[in-house]
């Protein structure tokens, strides 16, 4: 079983989670208390939680058609005892894993969908899920386009919640959608448009430090990932830049909405740890330091999601 739990990435499912929960009781909830009188949200809890197992049905899946596909890959860049297709489970019991996982999501959020009016929740699903397929097996190996694809589908853990919050208040009897429509873009679709930003942009520079981790791998499969194409130093220079950008963006934000003790605490939790990985990306040359870097910025996700707390 622990193996298992190793083999669909256990650590960065339970990540996407919190994510989804931190985004309804902290990014939506407020919304409704501060801006539009106390009004209840028309998506139920139980709904809710519901579509965040459908998202983690897809995010399995992903997980795991990746893996399928990645199998020479990581027998280069992986030591053996990471290794678990072919071990633990067979390939074509993932490959039916995949299938199984993928329309299960897909049934779930078509009736969530229905009840909320948002019927198109199923057929977004429908294309994460070949989103996350081309990726895995065409995608992933081309020239920063699948660099780009994972960079999308993880940002949209923050923000299809909240695009399905929309279009269930478009259906909401009452009229309240009309009542809150104002507010909504001011505020909560603004707020979440940059929490999407900052997490396409944080996925993007970890999936193209990922790509230095394995660039052994990559070469020899003939991937074609930027450090491949374009050599170390060339990248380096390109996560400065998305680095610098992530950055300005997170200030220009901070310093244009929030002051005193809100503003301090987000740059300590989210703009220090991004200069500190700067630093230690100027030094890293081996596997083992890509590897560490890889790690701290998943824990910057974390991070991340503090910062939507301290906001509320």
């Amino acid at each position: 079983m622990k193996n298992f739990f190793n083999l669909i990435r256990w650590k960065s499912v339970v990540l996407c989670l919190i994510a989804l929960i931190v985004v309804r009781f902290f990014l939506i909830k407020p919304f409704y208390l501060n801006f539009v009188g106390g009004f209840v949200s028309p998506v139920s809890n139980l709904e809710y939680f519901i579509f965040c197992f459908s998202i983690l049905l897809v995010a399995i899946a992903s997980i795991l058609i990746n893996e399928y596909f990645d199998q020479d890959i990581d027998k280069i860049n992986r030591a053996e005892k990471d290794l678990y297709i072919g071990k633990i489970i067979s390939q074509k019991r993932v490959l039916s894993l995949f299938y199984i996982l993928s329309i299960s999501a897909i049934l779930i959020s078509y009736v969530i969908g229905y009840l909320n009016g948002f019927l198109h929740l199923g057929s977004l699903m429908i294309v994460f899920v070949f989103m996350s397929y081309f990726y895995s097996l065409k995608y992933k190996r081309s020239f920063v386009v699948g660099n780009l694809v994972v960079a999308i589908l993880y940002s949209m853990v923050v923000f299809l919640p909240v695009l399905f919050e929309i279009f269930a208040l478009m259906n909401a009897p009452g009229g309240l959608f009309k009542v809150i429509i104002l507010p909504l873009k001011q505020e909560l679709l603004y707020v979440t448009l940059f929490f999407t930003l900052l997490t396409f942009l944080l996925t993007l520079i970890r999936e193209i430090v990922g790509d230095m981790q394995d660039e052994e791998g990559d070469r020899e499969c003939e991937t074609h990932s930027i450090v491949v194409l374009l050599g170390e130093k060339k990248t380096k220079n390109i996560l400065y830049i998305l680095s610098s950008i992530f950055i300005a963006v997170t200030l220009y934000f901070l310093v244009t909405c929030y002051t005193n003790i809100s503003l301090i605490i987000c740059v300590l939790i989210v703009c220090v740890p991004m200069l500190f990985f700067l630093r230690e990306l100027k030094n890293a040359k081996s596997i083992q330091d890509y590897g560490f870097l890889s790690e701290f910025l998943r824990m910057m996700f974390v991070s991340g999601l503090f910062m939507i707390i301290n906001i509320y």
